[in-house]
């Protein structure tokens, strides 16, 4: 009898063990999968993720930017083969993640929206296949790069162009910058370099426009029919905000000068007048075309969150005692660079703002055939037609003969704009401006540079990097084969 009961308790528990066996691999076979794919601690997804091949990344012209080489342990090396691109590209490294380019197409050059069908599928994993990526062309083109990052040398600041009429993103550069072969070895240098490096200034920049506001100003006189061409008297004089005192960009050959001149050589006091002549509304509904709340991004790309910008103009600053400081650029308006160059790129498309973006074609592993993903670009109407023209002709005056003229280029019509903005003890420089290579076509720009009042330097930076992008844009080559 108490043999038989011991042998009843070993088969029970026997079958308890067994019964939590069976559970367990239940568990594993119906929910652990995903629960040990999402750990990140699990060294079958490093070693996965260390071995797929992304895509390779090709300017527009087809000139490789970003290619993935094999290793000798089945591992890849992500090789960045232009450094002027590098705060465009950003990074991919299995150990710090994703960052500019590299980020806004994650899931295109990983391979995660390649489309194989079933028996591919099974047959890859029986395998241990490593996931091939797709490659990705992109709008930028590497001269105009080069030329960008070239021409700033050893500035801080933030340059963009964009093609007129699409939208496309011909150039972005932001500096310092900083090597993403080398990114692993030296991430902590980097975390405290000065100037950090790792800040997209193109897009994530808030930035003092100072007089640069004069352009979205003029706008708001000609939207009220304010005369441009009404000589003013004494119009050099300084203004004075707050404990700031500002003065013309460039002097002036005479103290009379009309609305028109003012700008051309970026003098504030007229435009101190007509923003009190005109009254706040109509700055205020002149300010909110150019959508300042709702500043231009590049989509996957990091930019600053809305909730973290400043109150921007169109729902700050109608009403407020410091009307005149925030329509000047020197109250709590701020700009990035890109938004700066919508506006130029508006001007110069007879007032109809360009979209940004950056992906021009995707092309699968085992294909030569670039499919096309621009789609329908839109554009938001900033100024009418006339009045953009108008605006034309003053840029292009400013820089034949007013305080753009750094930026002139022989045999090219160029229309720019540049500015000071004062910021703490320090300043900023500005230049905004077009070079036209036909009725609304051609490129728009934006140049800014911190800590210095050298405009002449902002303006010769920005001429250079149009003519380059004029340059090219006259010998635009036929695209490779596509399909859309």
């Amino acid at each position: 009898m108490h043999f038989t009961r011991e042998i009843n308790r070993l088969m029970f528990g026997i079958l308890a063990l067994l019964g939590l066996v069976a559970a367990a691999a239940a568990y594993w076979a119906v929910v652990g999968p995903d629960t040990i794919l999402q750990r990140q601690d699990n060294p079958r997804l490093v070693q996965a993720e260390a071995e797929i091949k992304r895509g390779e990344i090709v300017d527009r012209t087809g000139t490789p930017l970003v290619t993935s080489i094999e290793n000798e342990d089945g591992s890849i090396t992500r090789r960045y083969l232009h450094p002027e691109f590098a705060s465009t590209l950003g990074y991919a490294s299995l150990r710090y993640g994703v960052n500019g380019a590299e980020a806004a197409f994650n899931s295109i050059l990983r391979g995660d929206t390649v489309s194989v069908d079933l028996l591919t599928q099974i047959t890859e994993e029986l395998l241990h296949k490593a996931r091939v990526g797709s490659d990705v062309r992109v709008t930028f083109e590497q001269r105009i790069q080069q030329a960008a990052v070239e021409n700033m040398s050893r500035q801080t600041g933030a340059i963009v162009v964009l093609d007129v009429p699409t939208g496309q993103v011909l150039a972005m550069a932001s500096l310092p910058t900083y090597d993403p072969n080398t990114l692993d070895e030296n991430w902590e240098a980097l975390t405290q370099a000065e100037g950090n490096p790792f800040f997209n200034r193109a897009l994530q920049g808030t930035y003092q426009p100072g007089l640069a506001l004069q352009t979205p100003l003029l706008a708001a006189a000609l939207l009220a029919n304010h005369p441009l061409t009404t000589p003013i008297n004494d119009a050099t004089q300084p203004v004075q905000l707050g404990e700031v005192s500002i003065d013309c960009v460039k002097t002036p050959p005479t103290d009379t000068l009309t609305l028109e001149q003012a700008y051309i050589y970026g003098c504030p006091y007229p435009f101190a007048q007509m923003i009190s002549e005109v009254g706040i509304q109509t700055v205020q509904s002149a300010f909110n075309t150019f959508a300042f709340e709702r500043p231009p991004t590049l989509t996957g790309y990091v930019t600053t969150p809305v909730e973290q910008q400043p109150m921007q103009s169109a729902r700050f600053l109608f009403g407020t005692d410091n009307f005149t400081e925030n329509a000047l650029g020197q109250g709590n308006i701020t700009v990035s660079p890109i938004e700066m160059a919508v506006i130029a790129a508006a001007i110069l498309n007879d007032g109809n703002a360009p979209i940004p973006h950056s992906l021009l074609q995707v092309r699968e592993p085992n294909t030569t055939i670039w499919v096309n993903q621009e789609g329908v670009n839109g554009s938001v109407p900033m100024l009418t037609a006339d009045s953009a023209r108008q605006m034309q002709a003053i840029m292009e005056a400013a820089v034949t003969d007013g305080a753009a003229q750094q930026a002139a280029q022989d045999g090219l019509t160029i229309g720019g704009h540049v500015a000071i903005a004062y910021v703490g003890d320090t300043t900023q420089s500005w230049f905004i401006g077009f070079v036209s290579v036909g009725s609304r076509q051609g490129a728009a720009i934006a140049v800014v540079l911190e800590d210095t009042n050298n405009v002449d330097l902002a303006a010769k930076i920005g001429g250079y990097v149009l003519a380059t992008a004029q340059t090219y844009l006259n010998t635009v080559t036929p695209q490779p084969t596509s399909a859309s």
